[in-house]
């Protein structure tokens, strides 16, 4: 029987996977249904909607019906809604099944990150969110990356059904052979007669919230329009995913390595090293043409883009004493990151609409370097009370 890690990453692997491909469709989508960037932009929007709505309440929702028992389920959701979006006859449909879709995939990270947080001894947060966040991506490379092959000889429409079948099967492979993530009674019920402890907002707390916005704001809407970058610099369709799977290579390693060394270097200081080489990555991919320099540039975009993920989360865990409350805070910067998830295609689309699909990477650019300010502040205020106290 598989342990509890290996059930929670199995879940992981899927839930990231199927996630990165649903937006590759979008190209395909645009160009057959003659859609405009602004269209696209809210439909990316309406696949972040759910998971800005359902963050808050996803502690409750874990502690009433078992959060292992409410990922399975958030599987069954997107498989439905990767199956409707395949027989969509036109825009209506494919809101109601992006919005299905958003269902599905909103749950799963505010629930498995207080998991994964609550799980170890209170040491070496950053470390196992890092390995954690990284397994997702071994489902975006392979399952992801083969999207586009699959688009490009069978077409969008039977690749979608295509995918909505294969996790619709391994619900019932997920059923027969994995247990609960982690024991009931010592971590999905634990307390469940007591009233947990209020959450304090420390300016930590605060701190996680803002940055962790700022963040998804810059770089959640990329990884949907680099696709329409690809084919604006000529990229054969077949390639896409390739490139695409570079990305998300990146993305694994930037996490892993970055996970290793928040504990010792400390979450700010690194963060704002990522940051700032992410905005320079994102002009220079603004500007390069080479396929091979394209795909170098994307795993290492990859790699500072979503490597800021374990450093937001173990932000969080260390803002946080009580353990109790982990699936609270990790909805409540979940719902704010989520509402910047929500924004962000929209304000892109009509950046994309307004003034080209490359104006999307600069601006990004610019909000990446945004994102050190509310760190830089706090720790401008707390050098001066330090000195202050000293005098």
């Amino acid at each position: 029987m598989p342990d509890p890690v290996s059930n929670l990453s199995f879940l992981h692997i899927l839930n990231d996977g199927f996630l990165a491909s649903f937006p590759l469709l979008l190209p395909f989508i645009q160009k057959d249904l003659d859609m405009g960037f602004g269209t696209v932009g809210f439909l990316s929007s309406v696949l972040a909607s759910a998971g800005a709505v359902l963050a808050l309440p996803s502690s409750l929702i874990a502690r009433r019906f078992g959060g292992y028992r409410v990922l399975r389920i958030a599987l069954l959701i997107y498989a439905a809604a990767f199956i409707l979006t395949g027989f969509s006859p036109g825009f209506i449909v494919l809101v109601f099944s992006f919005l299905m879709a958003s269902l599905g995939f909103g749950l799963f990270h505010p629930i498995s990150f207080a998991l994964v947080a609550r799980g170890g001894d209170g040491k070496n947060v950053g470390r196992r969110m890092g390995n954690f966040t990284a397994i997702g991506d071994f489902g975006r490379i392979g399952i992801a990356a083969f999207a586009t092959v699959l688009i490009a000889s069978l077409g969008w429409r039977t690749t979608a059904i295509v995918y909505g079948v294969l996790p619709l099967s391994l619900f019932a492979f997920s059923k027969a052979f994995c247990q609960p993530p982690v024991p009931t009674a010592t971590v999905e019920n634990v307390n469940a007669g007591m009233q947990l402890r209020g959450l304090r907002y420390s300016k930590e707390f605060i701190l996680a919230i803002a940055t962790g916005s700022i963040d998804a704001l810059a770089s959640t809407s990329l990884f949907i329009f680099i696709p329409f970058l690809l084919i604006h610099r000529g990229i054969p369709v077949a390639l896409l995913g390739s490139l695409s799977g570079a990305f998300f290579v990146g993305n694994m390693l930037g996490k892993v390595m970055i996970g290793k060394i928040i504990d010792r270097l400390g979450c700010y200081r690194v963060f704002v090293s990522s940051e700032i080489i992410m905005a320079a990555l994102l002009v220079v991919l603004s500007v390069e043409k080479s396929t091979v320099l394209i795909a170098v540039l994307s795993v290492l975009l990859g790699a500072v883009t979503k490597g800021t993920v374990p450093i937001i989360n173990t932000m969080v865990a260390n803002a946080v004493p009580d353990r109790q409350l982990y699936e609270k805070a990790f909805g409540i910067v979940s719902f704010a990151s989520g509402l910047a998830a929500v924004a962000a295609p929209v304000i892109f689309g009509f950046v994309a609409e307004r003034f080209g699909v490359v104006s999307v990477f600069r601006v990004s650019a610019i909000i990446a370097l945004l994102a050190i300010v509310p760190g830089l502040a706090h720790a401008m205020v707390k050098r001066f009370a330090q000195g202050k106290a000293r005098k």
